[in-house]
Parts: C-alpha cells; structure tokens; sequence
C-alpha cells in the first residue's frame, strides 16, 4: 500500500518526461572481466552497478540541479551538497530503495561492497531508517530482468531517476567502420518543473563518456 500511495502521488504532482540513450560499454566490459575475479578473491562482486553509480556521481557533481529536491509547499530547488545514491531493490516485500552515501568519494570496490551489504540488510528485511533516508538520486537496475528502455517513476522529493538495462551485443559506428558493441540502454526520467530537457540530455551525455571511458573516473579497484 505504501509503495503504491508513493509511486501514484508521484506521478499525479510530479510532471514526467524522459530521455533514453544506447551506451557502447565494451571497453566497461573488458575492465569488469578483468578486475571481477580480484575482488571475488576479497569476498566482493563486481557487477556494471558499481560503475553506473560512479559515473552517476561524478555526473552530479557538474549538474548540481539534478542532484536536488523539489519541495511542493514552497516551489523550491533545494541544490544538496552532498551526493546519495538510491538503489531500487525488489525483495520478497516489495521494493525498497537503500542509499549508497557520498558516493562520489568512494571507490568502485567500496561501492561494490556496500551494494551487497544494503541488498542482503532489504532482502533480510532488516534495513535501517537511516539506510534508506537522504538520497538525492535513484538508480533502478532492469538490466537483471531484460529490456532495453524502461520510464521508471521519479521518487520524491528527488528530481530524477535512471533506469539502466541489459548489455546486448549490437553492430555500431566507429570511425566510419561497423564493429561489434557491447550496447545498454539508458533511461532517465526527470521533473519538468526543475530539469528541461537539454540539461537532462547533457547529463547522459556525461555519464555516457563516463561510462565508455572508465578510465576518465580514476578507478580504484584495491
């Protein structure tokens, strides 16, 4: 009842739109074979989310609108200085929404790792208030179930969500040349209120060249 009273409040005060996008991840692809049996060997596994969020976050550092709250009583952005990750979870109760705090410091590996550690506290049931509270951003990740485009639904007081989706291998340019790509679909949902749709082209465009040069996010995978 709850997720339903949020989500239909949502989208009956929050005026939607959204953009979506293809990303090339094959250079993504090949660092994550590379560096996954590493962390496996320190009890860590290393999916795309990890990446995403970083890419996310490094995005919301120059797009500090997106990063925000809108607040209906006064019609006021409230810009957040710090940067807070909500990840969608579906559990056996529904869905829940832990937040990965100030993840534009942390390190992939220590995104990785509390990805796990807040997905097993949803699925046991035992997540905590201050685990779910002070997002300012949701990832939902459909790439586990398929598809390649998704029109999530922003959670309030947020001002946007992305949907990010399966890696399917497809023919792409390059250089004037058909290659073999590694593709996944971006969506992004935004408040019209807040975010115009250039700016929220501009911030996939970011998280884009993010994620199709990991090496511009500095990692650190130890």
């Amino acid at each position: 009842k709850a997720i339903a009273q949020r989500m239909t409040y949502s989208k009956t005060h929050i005026p939607h739109a959204c953009g979506m996008d293809f990303v090339n991840v094959a250079h993504l692809v090949e660092i994550r074979e590379h560096e996954k049996a590493k962390l496996e060997k320190m009890g860590i596994k290393l999916t795309y989310l990890p990446f995403v969020i970083k890419a996310v976050s490094l995005a919301l550092r120059k797009f500090q609108t997106i990063n925000a709250n809108f607040d209906e009583n006064t019609s006021e952005v409230i810009m957040k200085k710090n940067i807070n990750v909500g990840v969608a979870v579906d559990t056996p109760e529904g869905l829940m929404v832990p937040v990965i705090k100030n993840s534009d410091h942390r390190s992939i590996s220590d995104i990785a790792h509390e990805i796990e550690r807040l997905a097993g506290l949803a699925k046991e049931r035992k997540l905590k208030l201050d685990d779910m509270k002070d997002g300012t951003f949701t990832i939902t990740n459909i790439g586990s179930v398929g598809g390649m485009f998704s029109t999530p639904i922003i959670n309030p007081p947020e001002v946007a969500i992305m949907g990010i989706h399966r890696i399917k291998d497809m023919s792409v340019v390059k250089d004037g040349k058909v290659i073999a790509g590694k593709v996944m679909g971006v969506s992004l949902c935004f408040d019209h209120r807040v975010i115009d749709g250039a700016m929220a082209t501009e911030f996939v465009n970011e998280v884009k060249q993010y994620l199709e040069d990991p090496d511009l996010m500095l990692l650190s995978l130890e």
